[in-house]
């Protein structure tokens, strides 16, 4: 019984940890997909990116450090699973995972110096801002995507 309910927690965890990263991506496509059909030359354009840039920025930073705090309960899980004894392609994809998180980060903390950008009363500052929060937002889908997928296979070795 208490293995049945210490895999389910494992099983709960993993889940959590997934449904975090999709939430980043997820936001970050929403952000994509806003800009790509706004009209950001017209003010009325620029003032929804306004609106939407923050609260895109701030569930970035929430499922960040939900990722923290999950990644590091499904490791200490994976850990005790293993006797912390980690093949050295376990230890490699999940180096290349945490680098990921590391750049991804970063895109945030790019994000929201960005979105400060947007307030600008110069359009030419504010469309600059809303051009690279779009290129900031495809690089966390990228980034956070392949990511997923690294996990993936950690979760089948």
């Amino acid at each position: 019984m208490l293995a049945m309910n210490s895999l389910a927690i494992r099983t709960t965890i993993l889940w959590l940890h997934a449904i975090g990263g999709v939430a980043w991506i997820g936001a970050s496509a929403c952000f994509v997909i806003v800009v790509s059909v706004t009209s950001t030359e017209e003010e009325e354009g620029r003032a929804m990116i306004r609106r939407i840039a923050p609260a895109i920025d701030r569930v970035g930073m929430a499922a960040f450090l939900f990722i923290l705090l999950s990644g590091i309960v499904n490791l200490y899980i994976a850990g005790l699973m293993r006797n912390f004894s980690f093949s050295d392609t376990f230890i490699e994809v999940l180096a290349a995972k945490i680098g990921i998180y590391l750049a991804m980060f970063a895109i945030l903390t790019a994000s929201f110096r960005a979105e400060a950008m947007l307030s600008s009363p110069d359009a030419t500052a504010s469309q600059h801002a809303i051009s690279r929060l779009l290129l900031l937002n495809i690089a966390v889908m990228a980034l956070g995507a392949t990511a997923l997928l690294l996990g993936l296979w950690l979760l089948g070795s």
